[in-house]
């Protein structure tokens, strides 16, 4: 064995470093144990960050400290402290390391300010120690049919690319005791989200190739609902009540109960688009899509209502007017005939226009808007009670999730 003595010694820790490997004919390409048991390989994560989370692409940004750990026989030597080598090290490539990958990545980059994030260690003993910081950008499958009140589990998956588990043996572990897996920064924090701490499971992979060791860290993000409130719940609960004053509105005012009607209706189409751009082109519906899809439905109900209660209020009004026109008509000249018979010319001309003025007075008799106020009448306990009965139900099935 080699030894590694204080700063006076005559050989520098790096220049030992070289002269082990050309004597023993180090191979950097071949694992430690080549023929012997698989290597056990320990990795450790610390999440510095997580970010970006977006529900179109499905992915989200993180960074974290990567620690990797094994043991080299062949790179054992006598002395106290470890060898240390930088990113820019000549013998940096010329040690072997395991090539593990992110499973669920998109897009991977090494810090390089100042330097290239990454060193080893070489101890004594021939324990290896790879750091690393790295910034991913991960997959994370979202199912979003409570959205906006749903919660997601995103994960960050590690996996040997070319040894399985007869060349390497994967385990979750930080240091040599392996007692802390992954560890989440305690100033992580995500606007619109909570987030739960991290667990970590092993899971054995088959492929063709053989089977394969896979680590997985596992967090749960619950998303917070206050922002889709104050953004679309109210506003469209407030729309849907005003729609509403349509019912207390005359029949016969007309521009103000269209215009009213039809402006609630566009103002919570455009709320509807607004909602749809947060999310992908999914083939189901979302919570948020439910309730703005009811809401919809109520304020076109209330400007359907407006209508049916104005043509029968208009049909009836004809209808009545018609019939009675043709009954006053043949009253009155029954009845002028009497009269003229009886009266003088001078009263003449008096009775018939007081019995004109019966006439048109009875022609309006009936109160025509009778059935259109019954109509408005009911739809103020109808449109209330059923959205109130909607509220509970949404509610119970979506919001117990809080």
């Amino acid at each position: 064995m080699w030894t590694v003595g204080s700063v006076k010694a005559t050989l520098r820790a790096h220049d030992m470093l070289v002269t082990m490997i050309e004597e023993q004919n180090y191979d950097e390409q071949s694992r430690p144990n080549l023929s012997g048991d698989p290597v056990n390989v320990s990795v450790g994560i610390l999440i510095t960050s997580i970010h970006s989370i977006s529900e179109i692409s499905m992915d989200y940004g993180s960074t974290l400290f990567m620690s990797i750990h094994w043991s080299d026989p062949r790179l054992q030597f006598k002395g106290d402290e470890p060898i240390r080598l930088r990113s820019g090290s000549e013998l940096y490539k010329r040690v072997w390391i395991p090539d593990l990958y992110f499973v669920n990545v998109k897009k991977a980059a090494l810090h390089d300010v100042t330097e290239t994030n990454t060193h080893i260690r070489i101890y004594p003993d021939g324990w290896i120690v790879y750091d690393l910081r790295v910034s991913l950008l991960l997959v994370c499958h979202m199912y979003l049919e409570r959205f906006p009140m749903d919660s997601q589990s995103c994960t960050i998956k590690i996996e040997s690319f070319i040894y399985n588990t007869d060349d390497i043996r994967l385990n979750w572990g930080w240091g040599r005791t392996g007692n802390v897996t992954a560890i989440m920064d305690s100033e992580v924090s995500l606007p619109g989200f909570t987030l739960h701490e991290t667990t970590t499971t092993k899971q054995e992979i088959p492929f063709p190739m053989g089977i394969y060791d896979r680590l997985i860290c596992r967090f749960d993000l619950y998303r917070q609902i206050i922002y889709y409130v104050m953004e679309y719940y109210v506003p469209s609960f407030l729309l849907v009540i005003l729609s509403w004053v349509s019912f207390w509105l005359s029949v016969e005012s007309t521009p103000a109960r269209a215009s009213l009607g039809i402006t609630t209706v566009l103002t919570l189409t455009t709320l509807s688009s607004l909602a749809r751009t947060q999310l992908p082109r999914i083939t189901y519906l979302t919570a948020i899509d439910v309730w703005i899809l009811v809401c919809s439905l109520f304020v076109f109900a209330a400007l359907l209502e407006f209508a049916v209660a104005s043509y029968v209020a208009i049909h009836f009004n004809k209808s009545y007017s018609t019939s009675r026109s043709c009954h006053n008509r043949a009253k009155s000249s029954a009845e002028q005939v009497s009269v003229m018979a009886t009266l003088s010319s001078s009263d003449m001309e008096e009775g018939k226009a007081s019995l004109t003025r019966r006439s048109f007075r009875s022609s309006k008799t009936g109160s025509s808007n009778c059935t259109a106020t019954l109509i408005d009448n009911c739809s103020r306990v109808l449109f209330p009670v059923s959205f109130i009965l909607f509220n509970v139900v949404y509610w119970l099935k979506y919001g117990l999730v809080l």
